[in-house]
């Protein structure tokens, strides 16, 4: 029985003594003892912006007025020596008198752009690309005054009022730009920079009508181009936080050229309108969002 007895309480110890080692040993890989005071586990902290960012952008875009051409050829009456006093198939001709449209105006309008792009940091060199829509404008212009000259029938000579016929159309404009900046240092969160693009812009074209000549009623059906771009940049950026900048910017963008098409409603075929130097001076207000991380953070001359 005290065999038993001892049998037993010498278990229990040897249970006690494994239970404390036991318990020291997952201590000691705690960093300590059990007797130790209670160290609590290390925090976790985000990683800091990486280099590359979103971007949104709005602004309101300054039209400057394109280049216009569409040709006008005058009908003349050139006397034969028929001695019949009036005009037929055979004295009548045209002439050309220029393809220059004068008065041309081209609305404002705004503009939205988004993207993505990435930056050194220190070095203060960054890239992205843009897609950028601006809306709808409204294009006016003047052509040569046109004059349809004698009809056959009519009197030797006879000479017809010329007559005005203002041109309108309007442009719709997507851009997609690759843009280089260079970044001029952090001044207590104001970043300076200046940067320059290159791209293609998609212009649709809406349909073209005359108004003020009752001889010009068709429509000449619109078109779609694409068409080089280039642009040049200034601005600033204000580093809200480590991943948000508020960046306000002036740009200037060429974005090229468009023809209408040369069908009208009516299923003849007209000279295209030609419209070149499609430019603005812009306005912007966007923010550049940084995503993803960095054991250094980004921040421009940080």
């Amino acid at each position: 029985m005290k065999t038993l007895l001892k049998a037993g309480m010498a278990s229990s110890v040897l249970a006690l003594a494994l239970t404390v080692t036991a318990s020291d040993a997952f201590a000691a890989d705690l960093g300590g003892s059990i007797k130790d005071p209670y160290v609590a586990a290390p925090s976790y902290a985000a990683p800091a912006a990486g280099p590359c960012y979103f971007r949104g952008d709005v602004g309101y875009s300054i039209s400057q007025d394109p280049s216009v051409k569409w040709p006008v050829n005058n009908g003349v009456w050139t006397d034969n020596g028929s001695g019949d006093g009036v005009v037929t198939d055979d004295e009548l001709s045209t002439v050309f008198v220029g393809d220059s449209v004068s008065n041309v105006s081209l609305e404002n309008t705004w503009l939205a752009e988004g993207g993505i792009g990435c930056g050194s940091g220190s070095r203060g060199f960054r890239s992205e690309i843009m897609l950028g829509y601006r809306g709808d404008r409204k294009l006016d212009g003047e052509p040569n005054i046109y004059n349809p000259g004698p009809q056959p029938g009519d009197p030797d000579g006879t000479i017809p009022d010329p007559i005005d016929d203002p041109l309108h159309t309007s442009i719709q404009s997507y851009t997609l730009m690759l843009n280089v900046y260079h970044d001029f240092g952090n001044f207590n969160r104001f970043v300076p920079y200046v940067g320059a693009g290159i791209g293609m812009a998609v212009h649709d074209v809406d349909e073209v009508y005359f108004t003020g000549n009752p001889a010009l009623t068709n429509r000449i059906e619109g078109n779609r181009d694409v068409s080089f771009a280039w642009s040049v940049m200034a601005g600033v950026g204000y580093q809200i936080s480590d991943r948000a900048i508020l960046d306000v910017g002036y740009r200037y963008i060429d974005m090229g050229s468009v023809t209408s098409g040369r069908v009208d409603s009516a299923g003849f075929v007209n000279p295209a309108v030609q419209i070149d130097d499609i430019a603005a001076h812009e306005i912007k207000v966007g923010l550049r969002y940084h995503f993803g991380g960095s054991d250094a953070g980004y921040a421009p001359f940080k």
